[in-house]
């Protein structure tokens, strides 16, 4: 195993972007929906990043990288044309111990940014540790057609059934209790259509 699958928690923690393109949009919408403290390192921006740096959603130090930048942060992507810079930024992050993500370079990454399944909250990420991205997409897209919009929503209709499924005694019944809720067509239907009242109906069956 080359890299430990690890979901972070980064709301409201520093994260660095070095670079302003197109790789760097990308990174940042996916930062942003984690709801990071995301820096942009680059003398030049996407439009993109400029319209989320007018609207504060970012942080934009328009100067070349220098090391400082690292200091406090959780997470960095050097995400620029210039390999050398890429390999600068590595390389002092690994001095600082912080997790560091250079685009294109698996050689030079700490932390690598798998292919996305989101229904939140449940989430599913596919990586092949840098080595063939493609494969990992087109898995994703596979994935993706295959896995229900609702899954999300029953994922955190779990999380609030949670101390209600606890109060039953029997660890056994807790068990099939899942095993029905997951496995329930007419609630999966009621949840995909908005059906509120009539999936906690279903619920209370259960």
């Amino acid at each position: 195993m080359d890299f430990l699958p690890l979901f972070c928690q980064l709301q409201n923690k520093p994260v660095l972007i070095i670079g302003g393109g197109e790789v760097a949009v990308r990174k940042a919408r996916l930062l942003l929906d984690a709801k990071a403290k995301i820096t942009i390192n680059a003398p030049h921006l996407e439009p993109q990043l400029m319209s989320w740096a007018e609207q504060g959603r970012l942080t934009v130090c328009a100067a070349g990288f220098h090391p400082e930048l690292l200091d406090g942060k959780w997470l960095v992507i050097a995400a620029t044309n210039q390999p050398e810079v890429n390999h600068q930024v590595f390389h002092e992050a690994s001095l600082r111990q912080i997790f560091c993500n250079v685009v294109d370079s698996p050689a030079h990454c700490s932390a690598i940014m798998p292919a996305i399944i989101d229904r939140s909250p449940l989430m599913v990420a596919i990586s092949s540790a840098g080595a063939a991205p493609v494969l990992s997409r087109q898995l994703r897209e596979k994935l993706e057609a295959m896995l229900p919009q609702h899954l999300g929503q029953l994922a955190a209709l779990a999380g609030k059934l949670r101390e209600r499924v606890k109060a039953i005694p029997d660890k056994l019944a807790r068990r099939r209790f899942w095993e029905l809720l997951f496995s329930h067509d007419r609630l999966a239907r009621q949840l995909a259509r908005g059906q509120q009242q009539a999936a906690e109906q279903s619920v209370s069956e259960l």
